[in-house]
């Protein structure tokens, strides 16, 4: 069935409830339902079909939400875009998914004008806000309401992966895999609809964004307050006004809100659920987070091509920090080594997923799609990690970013959880660097907490802690201090741009 379903369901439910809260605006889910299904409508107006591509290059707005599901309910498919690419990336998402409409804000027409100038097909723009020669989004919203239906193998939804290695390969997600993953999420939430008031940080066009932050809340009644871009000061200050109650963000996120002054006086006291995704939490974080806001944060796990979760302490007896917890309902995960042969309980491996959240494949890429998909149906997910004794994942590091030291393996984010015990470290980021001897030796990048000033006396100090905590062979023998290390929109580290020589 179309996944837009889902949404007309909890506004038959909850009709008058808000469903999005954004700068004073409120819209409920009668209205958004509503919404949704005239611009289904002002889509097919246009000459958009089932299966057509319809680009949204829209930062965290309401209209970024109508568009995603209204997409849906034309019964085409949303390829969501970050709003920081520039004309070229933009071009090369619309060539590559043959878009045929291209969605975003006012400001931004310089760039999508010229990305349509250089796509080699021809793409209808539509602006956000204000007036402009192009068709305008509320024009959309005069048409007759749409529902198209679709069946569970029909692709729904076509992110790009981040692009951190080669080009951005766009990921068929299909109806069957959203409805899996948005419902297995929702029958592991804890707060009942009236309760949950949920902050969205992070971008909605990013896997964990999407479905986690916006689909799966607009189909259990909760009310999401959309953030435009991410403001520490701005975030504590909707905490406070709106009471809110649920909290997912990634772990740069909590480490912004732990450095801000104004944490220790901002009333915090309606939290009642923190999450973390879309990179590994360092336990010393999350205990410094629990320490000084008083509740627990359950880290789970997933990504694009797994609609993205698949592991959660949600999903598990108890709540064990370090680890992602257990898959979610209908998920096989098995860890195996480079033969492909799997291993049992402490040993490191790839971890390897099966379920019903698995995309379909890779847009036009078969070659890839084989590579990542096995023939039985497990996906490859590049992370190396072990399973203990009582069913608990751990990730250990990404199958890439791992450091071959003089023939011994070392994983970077054990080195990171050391360096953030130190009293100095507020971000770090380690990475293997060419070395004459060993082929490759460890490198850190720190951004120091207030207060401690770059030297070479410190830069040794954490060298000496590291080497009290950890092998010899993986202490940093480089240190950089910078004032900030290379993110995605999502707040993940980009590695790829700190490696080099040392």
């Amino acid at each position: 069935m179309n996944v837009a379903q889902l949404l007309d369901e909890a506004a038959r439910r909850y009709g008058e409830r808000p469903a999005i809260v954004f700068e004073g605006q409120e819209i409920t889910y009668a209205e958004l339902a509503d919404a949704t299904a005239r611009f289904a409508g002002g889509l097919q107006k246009r000459g958009v079909q089932p299966d057509d591509r319809v680009a949204v290059y829209l930062p965290n707005l309401p209209q970024f939400v109508i568009a995603i599901w209204g997409t849906f309910k034309a019964g085409a498919v949303p390829t969501p875009m970050n709003p920081q690419l520039r004309a070229r990336e933009i071009a090369y998402q619309l060539d590559d998914s043959g878009a045929k409409m291209l969605i975003g804000p006012l400001p931004l027409l310089p760039e999508m004008e010229k990305a349509v100038q250089e796509a080699q097909h021809d793409v209808t723009i539509v602006t956000v806000g204000g007036e402009s020669p192009h068709t305008r989004f509320r024009e959309l919203l005069q048409s007759s309401p749409l529902f198209v239906d679709r069946a569970d193998e029909d692709v729904a939804l076509q992110p790009y992966t981040s692009g951190t290695t080669g080009r951005p390969k766009g990921v068929l997600l299909t109806h069957g895999n959203l409805i899996s993953n948005v419902q297995a999420v929702t029958k592991l939430f804890p707060l009942a609809p009236e309760e949950d008031r949920l902050l969205v940080p992070i971008p909605m066009f990013h896997i964990t964004g999407m479905t986690v932050l916006m689909l799966s809340p607009l189909t259990r009644g909760s009310t999401i307050y959309p953030m435009v871009r991410w403001e520490a000061d701005e975030a504590l200050r909707l905490i406070e006004e709106h009471k809110i109650t649920n909290f997912l963000a990634v772990p740069t996120i909590y480490i912004d809100l732990l450095h801000h002054p104004k944490l220790k006086t901002a009333d915090l006291s309606s939290l009642r659920l923190c999450s973390s995704g879309g990179a590994r939490m360092p336990v010393p974080v999350m205990e410094a987070w629990e320490k000084a806001v008083g509740v627990p944060i359950y880290e789970g796990y997933g990504l694009t091509e797994t609609s993205p979760v698949t592991h959660t302490n949600l999903a598990a007896p108890k709540r064990k920090p370090g680890s992602i917890g257990w898959p979610i309902e209908n998920t096989e995960c098995k860890i195996v080594n480079e033969k492909g042969e799997e291993l049992p309980p402490g040993e490191v491996g790839e971890l390897l997923i099966r379920g019903p959240q698995v995309m379909k494949g890779y847009h036009n890429n078969p070659e890839a799609t084989r590579a990542a998909i096995e023939p039985d149906g497990f996906f490859h997910t590049g992370d190396l990690a072990y399973q203990d004794e009582e069913g608990y994942y751990y990730i250990v590091d990404r199958v890439k970013d791992m450091i071959n030291v003089g023939g011994l393996n070392v994983y970077p984010k054990e080195v990171e959880h050391v360096l953030y015990e130190h009293p100095a470290v507020a971000e770090c980021a380690v990475v293997g660097v060419p070395d004459e001897r060993k082929g490759e030796t460890v490198k850190a990048f720190i951004v120091l907490k207030q207060g401690y000033e770059p030297s070479e006396a410190l830069k040794e100090e954490i060298k000496q802690h590291c080497l009290k905590e950890i092998a010899a062979y993986k202490h940093p023998r480089y240190i950089e201090f910078v004032p900030e290390l290379p993110k995605t929109a999502s707040g993940k580290v980009q590695k790829y741009r700190l490696r080099g020589s040392p």
